[in-house]
């Protein structure tokens, strides 16, 4: 029905938009013109950000971390993994990458 570059119209714009999504395509405006274009895949993120994606997401920083993963620690084992996992990877970082 649609093809990638196909530049839209009004009239078929609601149609192409559901056409894009079950076809891994999306719309953009290009100049004064609505293009389908294919979807990228997006782009790896680097440790650094993996590490600051991940204690954004856990609310966790390196101070925080240190004090859960200390002997005797009163935290959950959750809590625990959280940080284990967010702490091995800033301990790669810490050390110049991989």
């Amino acid at each position: 029905m649609f093809k990638i570059g196909e530049i839209l119209t009004k009239e078929n714009y609601t149609q192409a938009a559901i056409w894009c999504n079950k076809n891994d395509a999306h719309i953009e405006k290009q100049a004064e013109r609505y293009v389908i274009v294919v979807n990228t895949a997006p782009a790896e993120l680097t440790l650094e950000e993996k590490v600051a994606k991940l204690e954004q997401d856990y609310a966790m920083t390196r101070w925080q971390r240190e004090g859960i993963l200390a002997e005797g620690s009163l935290y959950s084992e959750y809590t625990k993994v959280k940080a284990r996992e967010i702490e091995t990877l800033a301990a790669v970082l810490r050390k110049g990458g991989i």
